[in-house]
């Protein structure tokens, strides 16, 4: 059933791309500029109540943005590399906020700040620990993108409000989420040695 769901899955991602493709009006109209992507890119956003710096408020959602950029992207193959950045850095970012949701699904038991028992709690925030640290390297992953946006065309990145101090914020924003993530490794698997070995 698992493998069936994720053909099912990836069939709708792909008509979903060739239907976007065949109707995009960018796309009849020859190579698509920064400012009309950034557009493009703002409409699809709203539909799902996100914006560049704020991703939608559940998976669901940002799987669903995630297709809508994915397509966007297929249909324009062609974008200026400035564009090119900017939906780099939209992709790695919104795969990066999925994992960080997914890693607190356990709400407080997520993370060792409210305690936890080593019997019931270690394999959840092991796990949980792990997800999070994945989040926050897909998140550095995508400032790469960012940072050759700035660097090369600071012109465009300053039309849509982005400067160094965004990136260098994002970046620590990241560095937290993956240092409170090692920390609540290291934890378990000092307080929790015993229980581990067992189990």
């Amino acid at each position: 059933p698992n493998k069936m769901n994720k053909l099912i899955i990836f069939i709708f991602v792909l008509s979903l791309m060739a239907v976007y493709g065949c109707t995009s009006s960018e796309s009849m109209s020859g190579p698509i500029t920064f400012k009309e992507g950034v557009e493009r890119i703002n409409e699809i956003d709203e539909k799902y109540g996100a914006t560049m710096e704020t991703p939608p408020n559940s998976t669901e959602k940002i799987d669903m943005l995630l297709m809508q950029i994915t397509g966007f992207a297929a249909s324009h193959q062609d974008m200026p590399s400035s564009l090119k950045y900017i939906v780099d850095f939209r992709i790695s970012s919104l795969k990066a906020e999925k994992l960080h949701i997914e890693g607190w699904q356990w709400g407080k038991s997520s993370s060792i700040d409210y305690g936890f028992g080593c019997r019931k709690g270690s394999a959840r925030i092991l796990n949980s620990s792990r997800i999070r640290n994945a989040s926050a390297q897909k998140g550095l992953e995508s400032l790469d993108s960012l940072q050759l946006l700035v660097d090369n065309f600071p012109i465009e990145a300053k039309s849509i409000n982005l400067t160094q101090k965004d990136i260098l914020f994002l970046n620590a924003a990241y560095y937290i989420v993956q240092e409170k993530a090692e920390r609540d490794a290291r934890v378990i698997k000092s307080a929790c040695a015993e229980h581990l070995r067992k189990g």
